[in-house]
């Protein structure tokens, strides 16, 4: 084979070559726009107004036995285990963006020996109490601001000691 007929048979390929990828582009290529949406909202915040008070117990509180704050303030105490005090839900004030849907969670209480403190209540612009221990969601209130009120059950666990203890718990709120 000489040098010439080489060349010609490269040349060959590669214009077939190129004319296979223009074909192959013009037939197989589309361009489609595709819409970005985006929206812009406001921040999600979470101001306390009044914690969550169990007011003055019994320090004999025994093992399994509960005293539960309902978000109405609400006090359930089958034991007698209340021995006087304040007690009441916790209330929040919540302001995000009018109309939103947003999930709203309560959990991850730092509590001392004595007692634990689970399944959160909560009740969100004057709506039904509603289990959020692991989130609910819910549409934000039309003008982004309303009342977050926050109710738990306290149950002993027959280790109570003397004196305060000032518990601490999460509160959670995301856009969906």
């Amino acid at each position: 084979m000489n040098t010439s007929t080489t060349m010609k048979r490269l040349a060959t390929i590669a214009g077939s070559a190129l004319i296979g990828l223009m074909i192959a582009t013009g037939v197989y290529a589309e361009v489609e726009q595709v819409t970005a949406e985006v929206e812009f909202v406001t921040p999600v915040s979470i101001g306390e107004n009044a914690s969550l008070r169990f007011g003055l117990l019994d320090v004999n509180l025994a093992n399994l036995e509960t005293i539960v704050i309902a978000p109405d303030n609400t006090v359930t105490d089958a034991s007698g285990r209340v021995a006087g005090g304040t007690q009441g839900a916790a209330d929040l004030t919540i302001t995000a963006t009018g109309s939103q849907g947003i999930t709203i969670s309560v959990g991850n209480p730092s509590v001392a020996t004595g007692y634990t403190l689970g399944t959160w209540m909560c009740s969100y612009a004057g709506g039904t109490d509603t289990d959020c221990s692991s989130g609910y969601n819910q549409a934000s209130a039309g003008d982004g601001t309303a009342t977050l009120l926050v109710g738990v059950t306290l149950t002993g666990n027959g280790s109570a000691a003397l004196g305060d203890d000032d518990s601490t718990f999460d509160v959670t709120v995301i856009y969906q």
